[in-house]
């Protein structure tokens, strides 16, 4: 398999998050349940992100800060990837991860009650996925047509665009 995305292969992005250097609990206990924008690397996969896209907001690590590593919200792309520069330090753990932020790519990913969980995932065939193999890539990762469609019996269903 090769690791090239192009639109006819895109099942996905995957935007990941780390809970150790993004506080996902912080975001999560003020009563937010849905992503609006995400960090990406510069680059040909954030230049392919169209509104519209499929997103799935995959949650890295080792469970250790309660949550599970997997997929935890379903959405869409809004718009294109643009350059950024982070000014507020929001839920980042260390204000130098703020700084690090080139671009982002606004979103609307509601997350899930509960996880689609790595372990789930690995259960039903689903252990190749770019994010599996390569955890510590910048984002966006992605998944294939055909990985998405293996992943779909254990998604919930996908939210409609946003209008």
């Amino acid at each position: 398999m090769t690791n090239t995305v192009t639109r006819d292969r895109l099942g996905a992005w995957v935007l990941k998050c780390n809970p150790v250097a993004w506080d996902l609990r912080a975001f999560v206990d003020s009563g937010e349940g849905r992503v609006t924008s995400w960090s990406v690397q510069p680059g040909y996969r954030a230049d392919l992100m169209e509104p519209g896209d499929r997103v799935l907001f995959w949650v890295s690590g080792d469970g250790r800060t309660g949550f599970d590593r997997g997929v935890w919200g379903l959405g869409h792309v809004t718009a294109p990837a643009e350059p950024w520069v982070e000014t507020d330090p929001g839920h980042w753990r260390a204000a130098g991860d703020a700084h690090g932020i080139r671009a982002r790519v606004e979103v609307d990913v509601p997350l899930l009650s509960a996880p689609v969980t790595d372990a789930d995932l690995r259960a039903v065939g689903c252990d190749r996925l770019e994010v599996q193999r390569q955890p510590y890539l910048a984002n966006p990762s992605w998944v294939d047509v055909d990985q998405l469609a293996a992943m779909g019996p254990l998604l919930p269903p996908w939210p409609d665009p946003p209008a």
